[in-house]
């Protein structure tokens, strides 16, 4: 069908022809089947917050539980052969702090709640339709669709929630309301804690439990301050009961969720940060190290290291002496337990240095010296952390072995759904466990991973959330290589490049060229790497896939970072892009990585082909 422009005048540029649904369904077998034949998995990384909207329920935020990421946009991505969506951590953020690896606990995020499903007869109708709407035409009154203003996001959602929870109190007895009894009978000892960490900082105004009365700096340590704990949750039962309900609300849509998305034939794969929240530390200290926390150590990127101030689970709770795990080790696979359960594509682990050689300083000690930091688990010499010092690969590989992968077995993931982020300085150790195991890593192409390096087992990147998107990237990698300092590497770049990529029926020589004259037969090339590489799994992430030129976030800076959003006319976007060649043609990069493996293979496939190169050219018109 042709798509005509609805205003002349209109600066965004308009696009020829989309596919047909008939055509859809052939591009989508096609796409499948190159995928299948090039033994690739496809995945996408998308956080929730970044889910597009229909501008008719945009609440200021995404979410990939919400009916248009259910109707519309997972359905879209599906038909362009992802089979994953990788998520971000979906703990409960921090009003200071957006960033969704630095939660303030466990419980689940209620930003994804979708509230629009609220409006409906599902929830009879427990959220006012004009309660809604009005939630709507704040946002549409900001005149910024495409991010995400957490402040507004905070105060609507809890509002709308609490509107949504007193409506729900006045039903009649039902199954809803016999569900929720349900869960809250379940789920109290778990979610108390956490229920009662978000009250009282309110009731303190500090996120920082540090800074709190001594009762309720250590409410959970003693019984000693058992009539604080009964009264607080005397005091606050209607707001405990509230946070229930919202919890419930969210593991309610989750498992809907997971349920239609196996469906479609795609699963999501959660993400979980290295960081321990502040609830947990506060609920559990007697299992952390009172004065060390977990950083990076000096590097050429940061001379004087990276003190993320993240608690550190003692050692010596971890493991008893036989080997048995030990009351940190028990709460640790809880942790990992709960994050599997909602995860039926896996999970990433952020930084698993940390889980097998993590780098430790003293807190109240600054700059980082070799007399106040160190290898928690290497420095068998430091007077300091001699005492945790590991002797066996065996040790270093315990918290894997002992207690992530049967915490993952217990719901069916297998060891290869667990992506390791690898990223940084990798100790002997680190990569020693990394080998034993066959552990499944990154190679990003960003940070000069070439796709020929990339081990079958590793996930194949251009960047993650962590990176310029990939326009960016090309656009600085190219005004390096016309100076004297870039140009060496922005030749051997591309001439690696050219090697991985070129198909049978080109000059390797003229095709260098080609890529290296021309950004977008550079990104084209580039996409084409991914599927050319002996990795089995290939990941983008969304600006990437949609061709956004923007970046997602900024590691050490807040300002315009977690805010990026996909808009609402997704589809539209993509296919715009599409022909300026800086989206990602799915169809065309799968026909060149097959063209690319030789005659021999490719003439097995001929007919795959000529459907993916018709496909390519309809979706560049």
């Amino acid at each position: 069908m042709n798509i005509l422009p609805v205003n002349p005048n209109n600066k965004t540029p308009n696009f020829g022809r989309m596919l047909t649904v008939k055509e859809q369904t052939a591009y989508a077998n096609a796409v499948n089947q190159g995928l299948k034949a090039l033994n690739k998995e496809f995945g996408i990384i998308v956080h929730n917050s970044s889910a597009p909207s229909k501008s008719v329920i945009n609440t200021g935020i995404g979410s990939l539980l919400s009916k248009t990421s259910g109707s519309y946009f997972i359905p879209f991505l599906r038909t362009h052969g992802f089979s994953t969506i990788q998520q971000e951590p979906n703990y409960l953020r921090r009003l200071s702090d957006p960033s969704p690896y630095n939660p303030i606990s466990t419980s689940k995020n209620i930003y994804m709640i979708p509230i629009e499903k609220l409006s409906t007869a599902e929830y009879q109708n427990i959220l006012p339709k004009e309660a809604l709407k009005g939630i709507v035409a704040r946002k549409k009154a900001e005149n910024n669709p495409d991010r995400t203003d957490y402040g507004n996001v905070f105060y609507e959602y809890n509002d709308a929630l609490r509107t949504a929870y007193k409506q729900f109190k006045n039903l009649a007895p039902g199954e809803l309301k016999a569900e929720f009894l349900k869960f809250k009978i379940e789920k109290y000892d778990e979610l108390e804690p956490d229920a009662l960490y978000e009250i009282l900082t309110k009731e303190h105004f500090s996120e920082d439990w540090h800074e709190w009365p001594l009762a309720d700096r250590n409410l959970y340590d003693s019984p000693v301050w058992g009539h604080r704990l009964k009264n607080l949750r005397k005091k606050y039962q209607k707001e405990i009961s509230f946070y229930m309900f919202k919890q419930w609300l969210a593991e309610r849509e989750i498992a809907k969720a997971n349920q239609k998305n196996k469906e479609l034939g795609i699963s999501i794969i959660a993400d979980t940060p290295v960081a321990f929240t502040p609830a947990e530390v506060w609920t559990h200290k007697d299992l952390f190290l009172k004065d060390l926390a977990l950083g990076c150590p000096p590097d050429y990127f940061a001379k004087e290291g990276q003190r993320w101030g993240f608690a550190i689970l003692n050692p010596k709770t971890v493991f008893k002496s036989d080997g048995s795990l030990g009351k940190g080790g028990e709460f640790l696979k809880a942790r990992y337990e709960s994050i599997f359960k909602n995860s039926p594509g896996g999970v990433r682990i952020d930084h698993l240095i940390g889980l097998i050689d993590p780098f430790v300083y003293l807190e109240k000690e600054a700059p980082m010296t070799e007399k106040n930091s160190g290898r928690l688990y290497s420095s068998p010499d430091h007077p300091l952390l001699r005492q945790y010092a590991r002797t066996s690969e065996e040790e270093y590989s315990a918290i894997l072995e002992k207690i992530v992968f049967p915490a993952a077995e217990k719901y069916g993931i297998t060891k290869d759904k667990i992506i390791c982020e690898d990223l940084g300085y990798v100790t002997d150790h680190v990569k020693n466990v990394i080998e034993k195991l066959g552990l499944t890593g990154l190679s990003v192409t960003q940070f000069g991973c070439s796709g020929v390096d990339a081990p079958a087992r590793n996930v194949i990147m251009p960047g993650s959330h962590d990176n310029k998107s990939f326009i960016e990237y090309t656009d600085e990698f190219f005004r390096n290589g016309s100076t004297d300092q870039g140009r060496d590497y922005f030749m051997f770049k591309t001439h690696i490049l050219g090697s991985d990529t070129v198909t049978p029926d080109k000059n390797v020589d003229a095709y260098r060229e080609e890529i290296r004259s021309d950004k977008k037969k550079f990104l084209t090339a580039s996409f084409t790497e991914l599927f050319t590489s002996p990795a089995k799994k290939v990941q983008v992430f969304f600006t990437d896939f949609f061709g956004i030129g923007k970046t997602y976030n900024v590691p050490g800076t807040k300002k315009d970072c977690w805010t990026l959003r996909i808009p609402s006319e997704f589809e539209r976007l993509y296919h715009e892009n599409l022909t300026k060649g800086l989206a990602i043609n799915v169809s065309e990069v799968i026909s060149n990585a097959i063209k690319q493996k030789g005659e021999e293979f490719s003439s097995k496939y001929q007919a795959l082909i000529e459907t993916l190169d018709n496909f390519a050219k309809i979706l560049k018109q």
